[in-house]
């Protein structure tokens, strides 16, 4: 009930007395260990404070419903983080990374037929941000940074968004070819000599999205193979 009158403050742009319902709505889901229920209040207080211009804000309520949310599948919950964490990666300049994820948002919603549920559509301004980050580079690069966001699998995209931001402080160096983390901790298991099925246990991911992390890093590295990128793991110092 905390949950519908957060949404109902929401929607008359009461946004101090949706923040205080859902907020605590959420001490109560975290009590009953309910992931789901922390992640709608964090994802829809993420939405909010996007709207009101505190992406900063959004970025850290995103980041959590999407960490409460990632093991559950639910479609229309992470299609929903997609949107506000593409909405932060263009106020915060970054359009590359705003057009992968509303690329991958959009792939998403059409495989599942999903779209934005009322009472978050009125507090995202889809367009306005959609356009501020498209003119902050060229159309092709664009282009080529949404079609990336479309090939990734609903886990590679929630992996994507919580990866840390290449200017923070404590992000990790820039790997060869340019694999992302998750690649290279894929790259590495398969040098060690574990199958698909072994390293999705490992990494507490599905076989689907073991498989198209291989694919992508067969193209980044001009393979074909498992014997050619388990050689590539050595030779550019990555086990």
């Amino acid at each position: 009930m905390l949950l519908y009158l957060g949404l109902a403050a929401l929607d008359r742009d009461r946004y101090e007395r949706m923040v205080a319902l859902l907020e605590e709505g959420m001490v109560l889901f975290r009590k009953l260990g309910d992931k789901y229920g922390v992640g709608v209040c964090c994802y829809t207080m993420g939405i909010a404070a996007l709207n009101m211009g505190d992406p900063e804000r959004a970025a850290a309520l995103l980041e959590e419903a999407m960490h409460a949310l990632q093991q559950l599948g639910d479609k229309v919950a992470i299609f929903h983080c997609l949107l506000g964490a593409a909405g932060v990666a263009g106020s915060r300049g970054e359009p590359a990374r705003a057009a992968r994820l509303w690329g991958a948002a959009e792939a998403l919603g059409e495989a599942f037929a999903v779209t934005v549920l009322p009472a978050i559509r009125a507090h995202y301004d889809y367009g306005g941000l959609l356009a501020a980050a498209r003119a902050g580079t060229d159309k092709l690069a664009w282009e080529a940074a949404w079609a990336e966001g479309r090939a990734m699998t609903p886990e590679q995209a929630v992996e994507y968004a919580l990866e840390p931001r290449p200017e923070e402080p404590n992000s990790p160096p820039a790997y060869p070819a340019g694999l992302s983390a998750r690649e290279v901790e894929v790259l590495k298991l398969v040098a060690k000599g574990m199958t698909n099925a072994q390293i999705a246990t490992e990494l507490y991911i599905s076989h689907r999205t073991v498989n198209a992390h291989l694919g992508s890093i067969y193209h980044k590295l001009g393979s074909s193979t498992r014997a050619e990128a388990t050689r590539f793991a050595p030779e550019h110092d990555l086990l």
